[in-house]
C-alpha cells in the first residue's frame, strides 16, 4: 500500500514540474527568440531539463532596430551578471546613443557596445555590418559554440555557457536580417494541449492518492477498534 502511495506522490510531483515548464514556454509565445523548455526523468524523482534550441519562425516587422538570426549563433550582450547570449532581436536605442536589448543591456559589436547617432537611418547588413547613415559603425559580435558545449538559459532568453572556461567563437554561417524577429520555437497550441493532458494525470494522481490515504485510515481504524 505504502509502496503504491509512494509511486503516485512522485507521479504527481513530475506531473507538477511539467505543469511548471508548460505554463512558463506559454507565458513566453510572444517573446522573441524564446526558446522552448522541457523536462525529462527518470529513477522517479531524478530528472533534467533541457531546452530546444532549433530555429523559430521569422517574421517580418518594419522596425529596423529589430533583428534576426538565420543559422547557429547568438547575439553577445553585456548584462548586469557578466556576458550573456541571445537571439532576441527586439533592440532599441538608449539614451547614450548604444544599440541595447529590452533590458538596456549594451549589444556588442566587434569593438565593444555599438553607438547610433541616427537611428532613423541605420543599416544592419546580412553580414551583421551596423551603418549609421553611410558610416560602418561596427559588426555585431555574433558567436557559436562547440556541439558538445552545453548552455543554460539564465533568464527568459538569455543563454550562458553550463562550464567555465568555454569559449565562444565568431559564427561563420549565421546572418542577419534587419526589420524582423525570431519567434518562440514551439506552437502555443500544442503547448495548450500538452498542458491539459499533463493537469488531467495530475488529477488523476492526486485522486489515486485520496484513495490509497482512505484505505491506509481504513486500516488504521479497523486495528484500533478490533
Amino acid at each position: 500500500m505504502r509502496t503504491g502511495s509512494y509511486a503516485a506522490t512522485v507521479g504527481a510531483m513530475e506531473q507538477q514540474k511539467r505543469l511548471d515548464i508548460i505554463a512558463n514556454n506559454i507565458a513566453n509565445a510572444n517573446s522573441p527568440g524564446y526558446k522552448k523548455d522541457g523536462v525529462l526523468f527518470s529513477n522517479f524523482l531524478d530528472q533534467a531539463s533541457y531546452t530546444n534550441k532549433t530555429q523559430g519562425a521569422v517574421r517580418e516587422t518594419g522596425n529596423k532596430s529589430d533583428i534576426a538570426l538565420f543559422g547557429k549563433g547568438y547575439l553577445k550582450v553585456q548584462s548586469d551578471r557578466g556576458i550573456l547570449y541571445t537571439r532576441a532581436g527586439n533592440l532599441t536605442i538608449d539614451s547614450s546613443k548604444n544599440l541595447v536589448t529590452q533590458e538596456g543591456w549594451p549589444v556588442l559589436g566587434k569593438n565593444g557596445p555599438i553607438k547610433i547617432e541616427n537611428s532613423a537611418n541605420m543599416r544592419i547588413e546580412d553580414n551583421g555590418q551596423v551603418f549609421d547613415e553611410n558610416t560602418l559603425t561596427d559588426t555585431l559580435d555574433i558567436v557559436e559554440f562547440p556541439a558538445d558545449a552545453g548552455l543554460k538559459k539564465v533568464l527568459g532568453s538569455y543563454f550562458e555557457p553550463t562550464a567555465s572556461g568555454v569559449t565562444a567563437t565568431a559564427s561563420e554561417g549565421c546572418t542577419v536580417r534587419q526589420g524582423s524577429l525570431e519567434s518562440a520555437n514551439f506552437n502555443p497550441v500544442e503547448e495548450m494541449v500538452q498542458m491539459v493532458d499533463t493537469m488531467r494525470n495530475f488529477e488523476a494522481y492526486q485522486k489515486t492518492m485520496q484513495i490509497f490515504d482512505r484505505d491506509l485510515d481504513a486500516q488504521l481504524i479497523a486495528k484500533l477498534t478490533g
